[in-house]
Protein backbone atom coordinates (compact mmCIF):
# COMPACT_ATOMS: atom_id res chain seq x y z
CA UNK A 1 0.00 0.00 0.00
CA UNK A 2 2.73 2.33 0.66
CA UNK A 3 3.84 1.93 -2.58
CA UNK A 4 1.22 2.62 -4.43
CA UNK A 5 0.95 6.13 -2.86
CA UNK A 6 4.19 7.15 -3.40
CA UNK A 7 3.42 6.04 -7.45
CA UNK A 8 0.07 8.48 -7.00
CA UNK A 9 1.82 11.31 -5.95
CA UNK A 10 4.52 11.20 -8.71
CA UNK A 11 1.97 11.12 -10.55
CA UNK A 12 0.17 14.19 -9.60
CA UNK A 13 3.07 15.80 -9.39
CA UNK A 14 4.38 15.44 -13.12
CA UNK A 15 1.10 16.28 -14.49
CA UNK A 16 0.97 19.59 -12.29
CA UNK A 17 4.15 20.74 -13.91
CA UNK A 18 3.00 19.94 -17.07
CA UNK A 19 -0.07 22.48 -16.35
CA UNK A 20 3.33 25.03 -14.91
CA UNK A 21 5.46 25.14 -18.34
CA UNK A 22 2.35 24.44 -20.63
CA UNK A 23 1.80 28.32 -21.35
CA UNK A 24 5.48 28.68 -21.77
CA UNK A 25 5.15 27.87 -25.55
CA UNK A 26 5.04 29.86 -28.60
CA UNK A 27 1.65 31.27 -29.84
CA UNK A 28 1.00 29.27 -33.37
CA UNK A 29 1.42 31.35 -36.29
CA UNK A 30 -2.51 31.06 -37.92
CA UNK A 31 -1.96 34.47 -40.18
CA UNK A 32 -1.64 34.01 -43.89
CA UNK A 33 0.85 36.26 -46.15
CA UNK A 34 -1.16 38.89 -48.04
CA UNK A 35 -2.56 37.51 -52.18
CA UNK A 36 0.25 38.12 -54.40
CA UNK A 37 -0.59 41.25 -56.70
CA UNK A 38 0.79 42.20 -60.14
CA UNK A 39 0.91 38.53 -61.97
CA UNK A 40 1.52 38.62 -65.34
CA UNK A 41 2.21 35.48 -67.95
CA UNK A 42 3.59 35.30 -71.75
CA UNK A 43 4.76 33.40 -73.99
CA UNK A 44 8.02 32.77 -74.93
CA UNK A 45 9.84 32.41 -78.08
CA UNK A 46 10.42 28.71 -77.27
CA UNK A 47 6.79 28.38 -76.66
CA UNK A 48 7.39 28.60 -72.74
CA UNK A 49 5.25 30.58 -70.35
CA UNK A 50 7.05 32.93 -68.34
CA UNK A 51 4.87 33.95 -65.34
CA UNK A 52 5.52 36.82 -62.71
CA UNK A 53 4.41 38.79 -59.85
CA UNK A 54 5.34 41.08 -56.71
CA UNK A 55 6.26 39.74 -53.42
CA UNK A 56 3.63 39.53 -50.59
CA UNK A 57 3.86 40.30 -47.29
CA UNK A 58 3.41 38.20 -44.23
CA UNK A 59 3.63 38.57 -40.01
CA UNK A 60 6.72 36.38 -39.80
CA UNK A 61 7.91 35.41 -43.33
CA UNK A 62 6.87 34.12 -46.88
CA UNK A 63 8.33 30.97 -47.19
CA UNK A 64 7.51 30.84 -50.89
CA UNK A 65 4.25 30.66 -53.81
CA UNK A 66 2.39 27.36 -55.60
CA UNK A 67 1.63 28.42 -59.47
CA UNK A 68 -1.57 27.57 -60.77
CA UNK A 69 -2.19 26.64 -64.44
CA UNK A 70 -6.14 27.09 -65.25
CA UNK A 71 -6.63 26.06 -61.18
CA UNK A 72 -4.28 23.27 -61.13
CA UNK A 73 -1.48 23.58 -58.98
CA UNK A 74 2.14 23.18 -61.63
CA UNK A 75 4.79 24.42 -59.18
CA UNK A 76 5.95 25.25 -55.69
CA UNK A 77 8.61 27.69 -55.76
CA UNK A 78 10.37 28.48 -52.59
CA UNK A 79 11.34 32.19 -52.14
CA UNK A 80 11.15 33.07 -55.71
CA UNK A 81 8.79 35.57 -57.64
CA UNK A 82 8.75 33.71 -60.92
CA UNK A 83 8.08 30.41 -62.56
CA UNK A 84 8.49 29.29 -66.35
CA UNK A 85 5.98 26.62 -67.63
CA UNK A 86 5.65 24.46 -70.30
CA UNK A 87 2.17 24.44 -71.00
CA UNK A 88 0.76 22.02 -73.46
CA UNK A 89 -0.82 23.97 -76.75
CA UNK A 90 -4.17 25.65 -75.72
CA UNK A 91 -5.49 29.20 -74.56
CA UNK A 92 -4.47 28.84 -70.24
CA UNK A 93 -4.97 31.30 -67.32
CA UNK A 94 -2.52 31.31 -64.23
CA UNK A 95 -3.03 32.21 -60.28
CA UNK A 96 -0.19 32.45 -57.60
CA UNK A 97 -0.94 31.78 -53.86
CA UNK A 98 1.79 32.73 -50.78
CA UNK A 99 2.70 30.44 -47.69
CA UNK A 100 4.52 30.81 -44.96
CA UNK A 101 6.78 28.54 -42.68
CA UNK A 102 3.31 27.49 -40.99
CA UNK A 103 1.83 26.63 -44.12
CA UNK A 104 -0.68 28.95 -43.94
CA UNK A 105 -1.64 29.82 -47.69
CA UNK A 106 -2.79 33.12 -48.99
CA UNK A 107 -6.21 33.26 -51.42
CA UNK A 108 -5.12 32.83 -54.90
CA UNK A 109 -4.19 36.08 -56.83
CA UNK A 110 -6.19 37.29 -59.69
CA UNK A 111 -5.73 35.38 -62.70
CA UNK A 112 -3.39 36.73 -65.29
CA UNK A 113 -4.16 37.65 -68.98
CA UNK A 114 -4.99 34.83 -71.20
CA UNK A 115 -1.91 32.87 -72.90
CA UNK A 116 -1.88 31.19 -75.70
CA UNK A 117 0.49 28.49 -77.03
CA UNK A 118 0.99 26.99 -80.29
CA UNK A 119 2.25 23.82 -80.05
CA UNK A 120 6.08 23.71 -82.19
CA UNK A 121 5.65 20.86 -84.46
CA UNK A 122 8.57 22.21 -86.93
CA UNK A 123 11.73 20.68 -86.51
CA UNK A 124 14.77 21.72 -87.60
CA UNK A 125 16.48 21.61 -91.20
CA UNK A 126 18.37 18.54 -91.50
CA UNK A 127 22.41 19.08 -91.05
CA UNK A 128 24.33 19.11 -94.72
CA UNK A 129 27.15 18.43 -95.88
CA UNK A 130 28.25 16.09 -92.99
CA UNK A 131 32.62 16.37 -93.82
CA UNK A 132 34.31 13.58 -91.90
CA UNK A 133 38.65 13.81 -91.49
CA UNK A 134 39.89 10.60 -89.93
CA UNK A 135 43.41 10.28 -88.33
CA UNK A 136 44.87 7.21 -86.30
CA UNK A 137 42.64 7.43 -83.14
CA UNK A 138 39.73 10.16 -83.65
CA UNK A 139 37.53 11.50 -86.72
CA UNK A 140 37.05 15.25 -86.97
CA UNK A 141 33.39 15.97 -87.91
CA UNK A 142 31.53 19.32 -89.36
CA UNK A 143 28.55 19.90 -91.34
CA UNK A 144 26.33 23.22 -92.63
CA UNK A 145 24.09 24.73 -89.39
CA UNK A 146 20.60 23.65 -88.85
CA UNK A 147 17.36 26.67 -88.98
CA UNK A 148 14.36 26.39 -87.01
CA UNK A 149 11.05 27.82 -87.23
CA UNK A 150 11.87 28.97 -83.36
CA UNK A 151 15.62 28.15 -82.40
CA UNK A 152 17.88 25.24 -83.20
CA UNK A 153 19.08 24.29 -79.30
CA UNK A 154 22.01 21.93 -80.11
CA UNK A 155 22.90 18.60 -81.88
CA UNK A 156 23.17 15.00 -81.46
CA UNK A 157 25.99 13.08 -82.81
CA UNK A 158 25.47 9.33 -83.65
CA UNK A 159 28.40 6.90 -84.35
CA UNK A 160 27.23 3.26 -86.06
CA UNK A 161 23.41 4.30 -84.74
CA UNK A 162 24.14 5.20 -81.16
CA UNK A 163 24.08 8.76 -80.12
CA UNK A 164 26.95 9.40 -78.07
CA UNK A 165 26.53 10.44 -74.64
CA UNK A 166 28.20 13.91 -73.88
CA UNK A 167 28.57 16.06 -70.55
CA UNK A 168 27.52 19.21 -72.14
CA UNK A 169 25.87 20.28 -75.33
CA UNK A 170 27.07 20.41 -78.84
CA UNK A 171 25.86 23.69 -80.35
CA UNK A 172 28.84 24.47 -82.87
CA UNK A 173 28.76 22.45 -86.28
CA UNK A 174 31.42 20.52 -85.62
CA UNK A 175 32.63 17.91 -83.01
CA UNK A 176 35.81 15.52 -82.86
CA UNK A 177 35.22 12.43 -81.72
CA UNK A 178 38.24 10.80 -79.67
CA UNK A 179 39.61 7.67 -78.68
CA UNK A 180 38.86 5.53 -81.84
CA UNK A 181 41.02 2.74 -82.87
CA UNK A 182 42.75 2.63 -85.75
CA UNK A 183 41.69 1.08 -89.01
CA UNK A 184 38.32 0.47 -87.76
CA UNK A 185 35.58 2.00 -90.15
CA UNK A 186 32.71 4.32 -88.74
CA UNK A 187 29.39 5.53 -89.83
CA UNK A 188 28.20 8.89 -87.87
CA UNK A 189 24.91 11.05 -88.28
CA UNK A 190 24.23 14.32 -86.74
CA UNK A 191 20.59 15.42 -85.46
CA UNK A 192 19.62 19.22 -84.55
CA UNK A 193 16.81 19.54 -81.96
CA UNK A 194 14.73 22.38 -81.03
CA UNK A 195 13.43 23.79 -77.09
CA UNK A 196 10.53 20.83 -77.30
CA UNK A 197 12.73 18.25 -79.02
CA UNK A 198 11.75 18.35 -82.66
CA UNK A 199 14.44 16.18 -84.17
CA UNK A 200 15.77 15.83 -87.39
CA UNK A 201 19.05 13.77 -88.53
CA UNK A 202 21.35 14.34 -91.54
CA UNK A 203 22.43 11.47 -94.11
CA UNK A 204 24.63 8.83 -92.37
CA UNK A 205 28.78 9.49 -93.79
CA UNK A 206 31.27 6.64 -92.87
CA UNK A 207 35.08 6.91 -92.43
CA UNK A 208 37.51 4.73 -90.96
CA UNK A 209 40.69 5.42 -88.74
CA UNK A 210 44.10 5.55 -90.34
CA UNK A 211 46.00 2.35 -89.30
CA UNK A 212 49.29 4.37 -88.52
CA UNK A 213 52.45 1.73 -88.14
CA UNK A 214 54.91 4.52 -89.09
CA UNK A 215 56.90 6.04 -85.87
CA UNK A 216 57.99 9.54 -86.16
CA UNK A 217 61.48 10.75 -86.61
CA UNK A 218 63.97 10.74 -84.43
CA UNK A 219 64.01 14.24 -82.34
CA UNK A 220 67.58 16.02 -83.06
CA UNK A 221 69.62 19.20 -81.94
CA UNK A 222 69.50 18.25 -78.17
CA UNK A 223 70.42 20.88 -76.45
CA UNK A 224 70.94 20.37 -72.23
CA UNK A 225 71.81 24.14 -70.61
CA UNK A 226 72.77 24.47 -66.68
CA UNK A 227 70.82 27.00 -65.41
CA UNK A 228 71.61 26.53 -61.90
CA UNK A 229 72.57 24.62 -59.01
CA UNK A 230 69.80 22.18 -59.33
CA UNK A 231 68.05 22.80 -62.68
CA UNK A 232 69.32 21.93 -66.83
CA UNK A 233 66.90 23.57 -69.34
CA UNK A 234 66.89 21.41 -72.06
CA UNK A 235 65.64 22.35 -76.06
CA UNK A 236 65.51 19.79 -79.17
CA UNK A 237 64.15 20.39 -83.26
CA UNK A 238 61.13 18.93 -83.54
CA UNK A 239 60.42 15.37 -85.14
CA UNK A 240 58.31 14.75 -88.34
CA UNK A 241 55.58 12.23 -88.44
CA UNK A 242 52.82 10.84 -91.32
CA UNK A 243 50.00 12.22 -89.44
CA UNK A 244 51.46 14.03 -86.26
CA UNK A 245 53.62 13.84 -83.39
CA UNK A 246 51.57 13.95 -80.18
CA UNK A 247 54.46 14.67 -77.72
CA UNK A 248 58.12 13.66 -76.50
CA UNK A 249 59.64 11.63 -73.94
CA UNK A 250 62.47 12.56 -72.01
CA UNK A 251 65.39 10.52 -70.24
CA UNK A 252 67.76 11.35 -67.67
CA UNK A 253 71.01 9.19 -67.70
CA UNK A 254 68.30 6.08 -69.82
CA UNK A 255 65.58 6.42 -67.02
CA UNK A 256 62.08 8.21 -68.17
CA UNK A 257 61.71 11.25 -65.82
CA UNK A 258 58.87 12.89 -67.70
CA UNK A 259 56.78 14.11 -70.96
CA UNK A 260 56.69 17.54 -73.21
CA UNK A 261 53.65 17.32 -74.70
CA UNK A 262 51.74 18.30 -78.20
CA UNK A 263 54.34 20.51 -79.86
CA UNK A 264 56.52 21.94 -77.38
CA UNK A 265 60.19 21.21 -77.61
CA UNK A 266 61.20 22.27 -73.92
CA UNK A 267 61.95 20.62 -71.09
CA UNK A 268 62.99 22.17 -67.40
CA UNK A 269 64.49 19.42 -65.50
CA UNK A 270 64.49 20.68 -61.71
CA UNK A 271 65.52 18.95 -58.15
CA UNK A 272 69.06 17.96 -59.24
CA UNK A 273 72.26 18.01 -57.19
CA UNK A 274 75.11 20.71 -57.60
CA UNK A 275 77.98 20.05 -59.37
CA UNK A 276 76.52 16.78 -60.84
CA UNK A 277 76.55 16.07 -64.44
CA UNK A 278 73.32 14.24 -66.56
CA UNK A 279 73.12 12.85 -69.75
CA UNK A 280 69.35 13.53 -71.40
CA UNK A 281 67.67 11.67 -74.60
CA UNK A 282 64.56 12.48 -76.27
CA UNK A 283 61.82 10.23 -78.14
CA UNK A 284 58.70 11.32 -80.00
CA UNK A 285 55.63 9.61 -80.32
CA UNK A 286 52.91 10.04 -81.78
CA UNK A 287 48.86 9.85 -81.36
CA UNK A 288 48.79 5.75 -81.51
CA UNK A 289 51.93 4.97 -79.34
CA UNK A 290 54.61 4.53 -82.22
CA UNK A 291 57.75 6.00 -80.90
CA UNK A 292 61.17 7.20 -82.45
CA UNK A 293 64.71 6.28 -82.33
CA UNK A 294 66.39 8.22 -79.32
CA UNK A 295 68.15 11.14 -80.12
CA UNK A 296 71.54 11.37 -79.90
CA UNK A 297 72.27 12.37 -75.85
CA UNK A 298 73.20 15.87 -74.43
CA UNK A 299 74.94 16.26 -71.07
CA UNK A 300 74.92 19.42 -68.77
CA UNK A 301 76.50 19.78 -65.38
CA UNK A 302 74.75 21.57 -62.61
CA UNK A 303 76.54 24.81 -61.04
CA UNK A 304 78.62 24.15 -58.25
CA UNK A 305 77.23 25.75 -55.10
CA UNK A 306 78.10 29.21 -54.50
CA UNK A 307 79.26 29.54 -51.10
CA UNK A 308 81.97 32.69 -51.72
CA UNK A 309 80.40 35.47 -49.94
CA UNK A 310 80.88 39.19 -51.81
CA UNK A 311 83.79 41.68 -50.54
CA UNK A 312 83.57 43.80 -47.96
CA UNK A 313 82.36 47.26 -49.39
CA UNK A 314 85.04 49.60 -48.82
CA UNK A 315 85.44 53.62 -49.10
CA UNK A 316 81.91 54.04 -47.02
CA UNK A 317 81.74 57.49 -46.09
CA UNK A 318 78.88 60.05 -46.06
CA UNK A 319 78.18 63.79 -46.12
CA UNK A 320 75.39 65.54 -44.46
CA UNK A 321 73.15 68.10 -46.78
CA UNK A 322 70.78 69.26 -44.06
CA UNK A 323 69.94 68.99 -40.47
CA UNK A 324 67.81 65.66 -41.28
CA UNK A 325 69.77 63.71 -43.40
CA UNK A 326 72.65 61.97 -44.16
CA UNK A 327 73.92 60.81 -47.83
CA UNK A 328 76.28 57.28 -47.68
CA UNK A 329 78.54 56.07 -50.07
CA UNK A 330 80.81 53.20 -50.94
CA UNK A 331 82.58 51.66 -53.68
CA UNK A 332 80.74 48.50 -55.07
CA UNK A 333 82.00 44.85 -53.77
CA UNK A 334 82.74 41.95 -56.07
CA UNK A 335 81.31 38.48 -56.16
CA UNK A 336 82.18 35.28 -57.93
CA UNK A 337 78.98 35.07 -59.37
CA UNK A 338 77.21 38.79 -58.98
CA UNK A 339 76.26 40.95 -55.74
CA UNK A 340 72.44 41.19 -55.46
CA UNK A 341 72.52 44.27 -53.43
CA UNK A 342 73.66 45.86 -49.83
CA UNK A 343 72.01 45.79 -46.56
CA UNK A 344 72.14 49.49 -44.75
CA UNK A 345 71.79 49.64 -41.12
CA UNK A 346 71.51 52.42 -38.36
CA UNK A 347 72.98 51.96 -35.30
CA UNK A 348 72.46 48.22 -35.46
CA UNK A 349 68.77 47.70 -37.28
CA UNK A 350 68.08 47.19 -40.73
CA UNK A 351 66.86 50.20 -42.30
CA UNK A 352 66.60 49.79 -46.64
CA UNK A 353 68.17 47.32 -48.72
CA UNK A 354 69.73 48.63 -52.06
CA UNK A 355 71.31 47.58 -55.43
CA UNK A 356 73.34 50.93 -55.79
CA UNK A 357 76.11 51.88 -53.81
CA UNK A 358 74.45 54.90 -52.44
CA UNK A 359 71.92 55.38 -50.02
CA UNK A 360 70.41 58.50 -48.66
CA UNK A 361 68.58 58.43 -44.96
CA UNK A 362 66.25 61.29 -44.28
CA UNK A 363 63.97 62.12 -41.09
CA UNK A 364 67.17 62.50 -39.01
CA UNK A 365 67.01 64.51 -35.93
CA UNK A 366 69.51 67.65 -35.64
CA UNK A 367 72.99 67.57 -34.62
CA UNK A 368 72.55 63.86 -33.96
CA UNK A 369 75.33 60.91 -34.44
CA UNK A 370 74.66 57.50 -35.60
CA UNK A 371 76.59 54.44 -36.73
CA UNK A 372 75.79 52.79 -40.35
CA UNK A 373 77.06 49.86 -41.90
CA UNK A 374 77.01 48.53 -45.10
CA UNK A 375 77.14 44.51 -45.89
CA UNK A 376 76.51 42.97 -49.23
CA UNK A 377 75.21 39.96 -50.43
CA UNK A 378 74.63 37.64 -53.62
CA UNK A 379 71.46 35.64 -55.31
CA UNK A 380 72.81 33.01 -52.97
CA UNK A 381 72.49 34.46 -49.89
CA UNK A 382 76.16 34.51 -48.83
CA UNK A 383 76.66 37.87 -46.90
CA UNK A 384 79.94 39.71 -47.12
CA UNK A 385 81.28 41.18 -43.78
CA UNK A 386 80.24 44.59 -42.13
CA UNK A 387 81.70 47.90 -43.16
CA UNK A 388 80.81 50.67 -40.90
CA UNK A 389 81.16 54.52 -40.50
CA UNK A 390 80.11 57.20 -38.01
CA UNK A 391 78.10 60.06 -39.22
CA UNK A 392 76.30 63.45 -37.59
CA UNK A 393 73.57 65.69 -39.23
CA UNK A 394 74.61 69.32 -39.10
CA UNK A 395 73.68 71.59 -36.44
CA UNK A 396 71.80 74.13 -38.43
CA UNK A 397 71.55 74.08 -42.19
CA UNK A 398 73.53 75.95 -44.88
CA UNK A 399 72.92 79.37 -45.88
CA UNK A 400 72.01 80.02 -48.81
CA UNK A 401 73.69 83.42 -49.80
CA UNK A 402 71.12 86.04 -51.45
CA UNK A 403 71.67 88.54 -54.00
CA UNK A 404 71.67 92.65 -52.81
CA UNK A 405 68.76 93.93 -54.64
CA UNK A 406 68.93 97.12 -56.42
CA UNK A 407 67.61 100.47 -54.96
CA UNK A 408 63.99 101.14 -54.83
CA UNK A 409 64.48 105.45 -56.20
CA UNK A 410 67.74 104.98 -58.30
CA UNK A 411 67.07 108.44 -59.82
CA UNK A 412 65.93 110.11 -56.51
CA UNK A 413 67.86 113.03 -55.30
CA UNK A 414 68.16 112.54 -52.04
CA UNK A 415 71.72 111.42 -51.15
CA UNK A 416 72.43 107.39 -50.44
CA UNK A 417 74.30 106.08 -48.21
CA UNK A 418 77.44 104.35 -49.49
CA UNK A 419 77.10 100.30 -50.50
CA UNK A 420 78.47 98.36 -48.03
CA UNK A 421 81.77 96.39 -48.75
CA UNK A 422 81.54 93.20 -50.48
CA UNK A 423 81.58 89.52 -48.66
CA UNK A 424 84.21 88.17 -48.14
CA UNK A 425 84.02 84.75 -49.63
CA UNK A 426 86.61 82.00 -50.38
CA UNK A 427 87.21 81.20 -54.03
CA UNK A 428 87.47 77.56 -54.77
CA UNK A 429 90.89 76.76 -56.21
CA UNK A 430 92.01 77.89 -59.46
CA UNK A 431 91.67 75.63 -62.60
CA UNK A 432 94.05 77.44 -65.01
CA UNK A 433 96.03 75.30 -66.48
CA UNK A 434 94.97 71.88 -65.19
CA UNK A 435 94.34 68.98 -67.26
CA UNK A 436 92.25 65.67 -66.23
CA UNK A 437 93.72 62.50 -67.14
CA UNK A 438 92.74 60.17 -64.67
CA UNK A 439 89.02 58.72 -64.07
CA UNK A 440 87.33 60.18 -61.46
CA UNK A 441 84.33 58.46 -59.25
CA UNK A 442 82.55 58.18 -56.13
CA UNK A 443 84.66 57.54 -52.84
CA UNK A 444 87.99 59.33 -54.02
CA UNK A 445 89.73 61.88 -52.34
CA UNK A 446 92.22 64.74 -53.67
CA UNK A 447 93.50 67.46 -55.78
CA UNK A 448 91.96 66.15 -59.14
CA UNK A 449 88.92 65.54 -57.66
CA UNK A 450 89.29 69.47 -55.94
CA UNK A 451 90.07 70.95 -59.41
CA UNK A 452 87.13 69.10 -60.71
CA UNK A 453 84.58 70.26 -58.01
CA UNK A 454 86.12 74.04 -58.85
CA UNK A 455 84.95 73.46 -62.51
CA UNK A 456 81.29 72.04 -61.19
CA UNK A 457 81.42 75.88 -59.02
CA UNK A 458 81.82 77.78 -61.81
CA UNK A 459 79.41 76.29 -64.00
CA UNK A 460 77.09 76.52 -61.74
CA UNK A 461 76.11 72.81 -61.11
CA UNK A 462 77.82 72.43 -57.34
CA UNK A 463 77.37 74.81 -53.91
CA UNK A 464 80.23 76.82 -53.57
CA UNK A 465 80.98 75.49 -49.80
CA UNK A 466 81.12 71.94 -51.42
CA UNK A 467 85.66 72.41 -52.65
CA UNK A 468 85.84 69.54 -49.98
CA UNK A 469 88.44 67.43 -51.89
CA UNK A 470 86.05 64.48 -51.69
CA UNK A 471 84.08 63.03 -54.43
CA UNK A 472 80.75 62.22 -52.55
CA UNK A 473 76.78 62.00 -53.79
CA UNK A 474 76.79 65.65 -54.47
CA UNK A 475 79.50 65.92 -56.33
CA UNK A 476 78.34 62.72 -58.47
CA UNK A 477 74.82 64.43 -59.01
CA UNK A 478 76.90 67.55 -60.02
CA UNK A 479 78.79 65.93 -62.40
CA UNK A 480 75.63 63.82 -64.18
CA UNK A 481 74.03 67.53 -64.42
CA UNK A 482 77.03 68.40 -66.31
CA UNK A 483 77.33 65.79 -68.27
CA UNK A 484 73.65 65.47 -69.23
CA UNK A 485 74.11 69.65 -70.15
CA UNK A 486 77.55 68.83 -72.28
CA UNK A 487 75.42 66.40 -74.12
CA UNK A 488 77.43 63.50 -72.77
CA UNK A 489 75.41 61.00 -70.98
CA UNK A 490 71.65 61.68 -69.06
CA UNK A 491 70.56 58.59 -67.75
CA UNK A 492 72.16 54.60 -66.42
CA UNK A 493 74.81 54.66 -63.79
CA UNK A 494 78.35 55.23 -63.19
CA UNK A 495 78.84 51.40 -64.37
CA UNK A 496 76.89 51.18 -66.96
CA UNK A 497 76.91 54.38 -68.81
CA UNK A 498 79.38 56.34 -67.05
CA UNK A 499 76.86 58.73 -65.62
CA UNK A 500 78.24 60.48 -62.63
CA UNK A 501 81.80 59.12 -63.08
CA UNK A 502 84.23 61.53 -64.91
CA UNK A 503 85.89 59.25 -67.63
CA UNK A 504 86.94 59.92 -70.99
CA UNK A 505 84.48 62.05 -72.99
CA UNK A 506 83.85 64.11 -69.59
CA UNK A 507 87.22 64.60 -69.26
CA UNK A 508 87.71 65.95 -72.63
CA UNK A 509 84.96 68.06 -72.02
CA UNK A 510 86.47 69.50 -68.41
CA UNK A 511 89.70 70.23 -70.56
CA UNK A 512 87.82 71.84 -73.13
CA UNK A 513 86.65 74.75 -70.61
Amino acid sequence: MKHKKTSGLLTVVVFAAFLVFAPAAHAQDVAPPSVPTGISAYVTQSGQVYISWSSSADNVGVEGYYVYRDGTLVANTPGLLFFTDDAPAGTHTYTVAAYDAAQNVSSQSLPSSLVTVIADTTPPTAPANLTLVPSSSSIVLSWGASTDNVAVIGYYVYRNGQKIILPGQITAASYTDTGLSPGVTYSYQVGAYDAVGNITRSNSVSAATIFDVTPPSSPYNLRAIATSTSEIDLSWSPAMDNIAVAGYEIFRNSVHIGNSVGTSTVYQDTGLSPSAQYSYSITAVDEVGNMSIQSTPASATTFQPDTAPPSIPTGLSFVSPSTSEIDLSWKPSTDNVGVAGYDVYRDGTQIAATVSATYVDTGLATSTTHLYAVRAYDAAGNISPQQSIGATTLATNPIVPVAPTAPTNPTSTVPQPPPPPPPVTTNPPSVSGYVFTTLLSMGLRGTAVQNLQSVLIQQGDLGSAYATGYFGLLTQKAVQKFQCAQGIVCSGSPYTTGWGSVGVRTRKALNAL
